[in-house]
């Protein structure tokens, strides 16, 4: 295929959520996003990352790591060539995505296809509750009547275990799994490990801050413990596999689709499970995360639900299932849309 030159054009853009969400230690109101295009004249390819927050990230750094190998990009760098030239994190998930949609629009096929995988069905996601008082937090799970498959997030407070009780009270029916996102002490989780067991939760994800989870080491835990945060790439790999049972992947941690099929591979080798989860974002953020959720056992890709407003071509959410129509990302002669 004859090269053509390329050009990058790049936006910040602000998608607001239809309410707060709550994390422990964090209140999201809106996605802040850097969105990418790549356009050889006559073909064009898209992508979009929020970053990792936990880890600094903005928009604003991820706009300015992008500008720092823009004549990279325009000359022809390949997706292999840009795992050296871009550290992990959004700036790299970015374009990952844009140069994956842009061969797939060069090469007349669906990302899956240009990927040598399957072709894509509908996944069952988990849908999650922020944290609010025990009341709100089983009202929000009631009014998810479609959701077969919840995530709670817990803040290492008092009300943990009035928060997750109110909840299974209303929703007997669903699996539920908690995420602390960092926010738990020692003696917190020695108080919570029999209520979890009590209500039957079946995942616990990142209970400790990022440097304070050595002692799961010893801790022999009867909830599947999920590493998120103390997972970035693949040095975190040995640590990991000997504290936690399964490993969230996010393309805006392991710096987009292309590093993360490879990640995969390399955590079911080391004996754990794979889940992928995703930040704030549109659908276009969650497309290349599908693909990736094809290959996982638990997949989290519900931040589109939380928006005031998604693009026009979006993800559906119909009975607890995620659907990706293949006109969001990739080869269908249509450009994603923007603002």
């Amino acid at each position: 295929m004859p090269s053509r030159t390329r050009s990058l054009s790049l936006r910040i853009e602000r998608w607001p959520l239809a309410v707060p969400f709550h994390i422990t230690g964090h209140v999201i109101d809106a996605a802040r996003l850097v969105s990418v295009t790549i356009d050889d004249g006559l073909h064009a390819g898209n992508g979009e990352a929020s970053g990792v927050f936990y880890f600094g990230e903005t928009p604003e750094s991820i706009a300015a790591q992008i500008e720092s190998v823009r004549a990279s990009i325009e000359a022809g760098i390949t997706r292999a060539q840009l795992l050296d030239a871009l550290p992990p994190g959004g700036a790299r998930n970015a374009i990952d995505a844009a140069l994956w949609a842009l061969e797939s629009q060069q090469r007349a096929m669906p990302v899956w296809r240009v990927a040598g995988l399957p072709a894509p069905r509908p996944l069952l996601t988990t849908m999650t509750i922020g944290v609010d008082t025990p009341h709100a937090m089983a009202e929000a799970a009631r009014i998810l009547t479609h959701a077969r498959a919840l995530k709670v997030k817990l803040d290492g407070t008092a009300a943990d275990a009035a928060r997750l009780a109110a909840i299974r009270e209303v929703r007997p029916d669903v699996p539920l799994a908690v995420d602390a996102n960092q926010g738990w002490s020692r003696a917190h989780f020695d108080a919570m490990i029999p209520v979890l067991q009590q209500l039957d939760i079946g995942m616990l994800e990142q209970p400790f801050a990022i440097g304070a989870d050595a002692c799961l080491e010893n801790i022999d835990c009867p909830i599947p413990l999920a590493a998120d945060e103390s997972f970035q790439d693949l040095g975190d790999l040995c640590a990991v596999a000997r504290r936690y049972d399964i490993v969230n992947l996010k393309l805006d941690k392991c710096g987009g689709l292309t590093c993360a099929l490879d990640l995969a591979a390399r955590v079911r080798e080391a004996g754990l499970s794979v889940m992928v989860g995703c930040m704030a974002g549109t659908s276009l953020a969650i497309a290349p995360a599908f693909l990736l959720g094809q290959q996982c056992d638990y997949v989290d890709l519900d931040a589109p639900i939380f928006l005031a407003r998604d693009r026009e071509a979006g993800v559906a959410y119909t009975c607890g299932l995620l659907h990706c129509p293949p006109q969001i990302w990739g080869h269908t002669g249509v450009t994603v849309s923007s603002r």
